[in-house]
């Protein structure tokens, strides 16, 4: 059983241009009149396969859980690096003694560090108790599994 589409026939020219038989400007570019908009019954056909598709495909309904999740990996980086810089931003405001024996880069370095680290720590920390926040929030939603092959 083949369907067959229906013949298309060219959209009338309107506007200034009707009459002169072109539908071109001098660069070939074609007037915004000659453009044929989408024909209503080309959509309405699509629209007819779609429901048809759909009707045809399998459909199974489930119920779910819904959990709520922090991003982890997220929080402990922006800790350590706001550790970093407020460990940096501490040890450049400190003189370093002039007869020490080491640099000023050095203790920025070292500051750094260690700052990146309790930062890290304090961002476990938070993320852990979000975490746990967050999970109490939970809910529950109907999922529709349809299997188009």
């Amino acid at each position: 059983m083949t369907q067959t589409e229906p013949t298309e026939q060219p959209a009338p020219v309107t506007g200034s241009r009707a009459g002169t038989g072109d539908a071109a400007d001098a660069d070939g570019v074609p007037a915004p009149e000659a453009v044929e908009a989408p024909r209503v019954d080309d959509a309405q056909a699509q629209a007819e396969r779609e429901a048809a598709a759909e009707a045809a495909a399998p459909r199974t309904e489930a119920e779910v859980g819904l959990v709520r999740s922090v991003r982890y990996g997220r929080i402990l980086v922006v800790g350590a690096a706001i550790g970093a810089v407020i460990a940096a931003i501490a040890a450049l405001a400190f003189p370093v003694a002039p007869d020490a024996t080491y640099e000023l880069g050095q203790a920025v370095g070292f500051a750094l560090v260690i700052g990146a680290v309790i930062g890290l720590t304090l961002g476990a920390v938070l993320a852990l108790v979000l975490g746990s926040v967050a999970k109490r929030s939970r809910g529950a939603a109907l999922a529709m599994h349809t299997d188009v092959r």
